[in-house]
This record gives structure tokens, sequence and C-alpha cells, in this order.
């Protein structure tokens, strides 16, 4: 039997400078424009009632700061595994998650975020602006919201109720 519906939010950080003399990628700072669109991408956030109850981050900088400026009132969770994590690592970071959790919150980065976006959304059951939207590109600060069945660690795909680009 299915659990009731949950909310996946899969979100790609937003916008890190392209070089960072001195660091490595997993060291690359957001740009300014990036800090912008993680602050709009919270109050998409706050103004939806779309409060995560838990969240998993990737460990690189841009990811923590992306996390950081989106006003988060949940616990992060920093994982290493999910820097540059294809969706099947990134599925199975999800499937750890406590199952009490009904609104669970990825920043990660592309393509393991799109990839999963793609392969847990229910097409025919999408909005269909929301789902084109995740087809044709994922940009920095894109945030999808996916309604999921089943647990975290079996999901059921589900309908992409909304894309946002921060």
């Amino acid at each position: 039997m299915a659990a009731d519906p949950r909310l996946l939010l899969l979100m790609r950080h937003a916008d890190a400078v392209t070089f960072a003399p001195g660091l490595g990628d997993v060291d690359r700072p957001l740009s300014d424009h990036g800090e912008q669109q993680a602050r709009r991408a919270g109050a998409y956030l706050v103004e939806n009632d779309l409060t995560p109850d838990a969240a998993l981050c990737s460990a690189a900088v841009r990811t923590r700061q992306t996390a950081g400026l989106l006003g988060l009132s949940c616990a992060v969770r920093h994982e290493e595994a999910l820097y540059n994590a294809g969706s099947d690592t990134i599925r199975e970071i999800i499937g750890t998650v406590d199952e009490d959790v009904r609104v669970l919150l990825v920043v990660g980065h592309a393509p393991g975020v799109p990839t999963l976006a793609h392969a847990l959304a229910d097409e025919a059951r999408s909005d269909p602006q929301a789902f084109t939207a995740i087809r044709w590109g994922f940009p920095t600060a894109t945030l999808v919201g996916l309604e999921m069945g089943g647990t975290w660690a079996e999901p059921e795909p589900g309908p992409v109720l909304f894309t946002f680009q921060g």
C-alpha cells in the first residue's frame, strides 16, 4: 500500500563563478547573480508555503551557499556523495530520509538533478508547462516540485506540480 503523497523539491544550485583562481571545482562560490537567484527561490518557497521538513545538499560550496540563502528553517544534511552525483546516487541518498518527512528538498548539480526529475516525472499527470520546462533545459537555480507516492526508499513517479527558475 502506498503512503500519502509527498513533495520532492529538486533544485540545481544557483549560478556560480566560472573561474575561481586557486580553487577547485568543488570550492567555486556563487556569483552575485547566483546569490540573487537563491534568494528569489527562497522567497518563492515561502510565498507558496513550500517549506521543506528536511533538506539534502551537496557538500560543494555553491550548493551550500544556495541552501543557505534559501532561508530554510529545517535541518540541512550536507552529503559529500551528492557532489556531481548521478540520478541513481541521488535516489539512493533520498532513500535514507526518514519516512516522517513530507516535504524534502535536494540541492545538487546537473546533470544528476535534472535526470532524476525526468525519471520521477509522470508526464501524463504533470502540469504541461511545468513538464515542458524541465524537458527543454534546467538552468541554474531551477526548482522543481514533484508529488511522490510510495516511500522515500521506493518512490513512485508522480506529477510535476511546478517549476521555478530563480
